[in-house]
């Protein structure tokens, strides 16, 4: 595995703001196993930050290479997250890297992660399927699964979850593997995407790696823009009533399950938490996420 090669993207609008974020979210990085070359793209208007932000960073960090690149204007608001599509496109038809990885400047991508992706993306091919992962928040003593904050049920159908929408969660069982199995959550955003050679070629020749073409995939979640820099293979070549192709590991705790702890990967943020405090009136943990309905 010290061989591998990563190639890693992040996107960093008016990067010095945030900088200790995007240190954590660099440091994520540094655990992973191999030779790490790193991209950040910074917007146009910060133009300036770029030489202080590589000397900042570059003492702080151990990554093979280090890279601030500064977007063309034309990459301007949102469009950001697509600034380093063409050099990606490059790079997977000259295969340099083994790995190629894009995350949003304050999503921590570790180690552990890396390795149960790494494991079970070739058994989860096999069924049409991709190891997925929750983003979460540290919100007091929680950990808050913002972009999949309610109770799924395992035994039937979760009411109201795109308007009046529902949704079936799929499980996939593995009970004599690391994990109870997966299971298939209704919002397959992750604020990343990894993908190996073969993903990769796939991908750069989808409609998935297009700015425009990539929101008819989306269907009625009308993922924005930013959004769709992410969504990877999340939507391609879908099987009949295959709704995406990402899934999370589940593990057993006491008489319930919840997501395995290599499944999650936290959101350096609260404000999507307090979002949801403020409408709900409480939040749920990620030990909270899964049910059944009564009979």
């Amino acid at each position: 595995m010290q061989d591998f090669r990563f190639l890693i993207f992040v996107t960093a609008h008016d990067p010095l703001s945030r900088f200790d974020v995007l240190l954590k979210t660099l440091r994520g990085y540094e655990s992973l196993p191999g030779k790490k070359d790193v991209f950040i793209y910074i917007d146009a208007a910060h133009e300036a930050d770029a030489a202080v932000l590589k000397d900042l960073l570059e003492p702080n960090v151990a990554l093979n290479a280090l890279n601030v690149i500064v977007a063309s204007e034309r990459y301007e608001g949102f469009s950001l997250t697509w600034a380093h599509k063409d050099l990606l496109r490059e790079a997977v038809r000259n295969k340099y890297y083994d790995f190629y990885v894009y995350t949003e400047n304050d999503m921590v991508f570790s180690n552990d992660n890396f390795l149960y992706w790494f494991l079970y993306k070739d058994k989860l091919k096999a069924l049409n399927l991709e190891p997925g992962f929750c983003r979460y928040e540290v919100y007091g003593p929680k950990r808050v699964p913002f972009d999949n904050h309610r109770v799924w049920q395992l035994n039937g159908l979760t009411r109201d979850v795109w308007g009046e929408r529902p949704y079936c969660v799929e499980s996939y069982l593995t009970p004599l593997d690391d994990f109870v199995g997966f299971v298939s959550l209704g919002n397959p955003y992750m604020g990343m995407m990894i993908l190996d050679q073969d993903m990769a070629e796939e991908y750069i020749a989808s409609i998935s790696s297009d700015p425009l073409k990539s929101f008819e995939l989306t269907q009625f979640r009308c993922w924005p823009l930013a959004d769709r820099s992410s969504m990877g293979l999340a939507f391609e070549n879908l099987l009949p009533g295959q709704e995406h192709r990402r899934v999370v590991p589940i593990v057993k705790n006491h008489d319930k399950v919840q997501i395995a702890s290599c499944g999650l990967v936290e959101h350096c943020d609260t404000k999507y938490s307090k979002e949801l405090e403020d409408k709900l009136g409480s939040v749920l943990d990620v030990t909270e996420m899964f049910g059944y309905a009564s009979c």
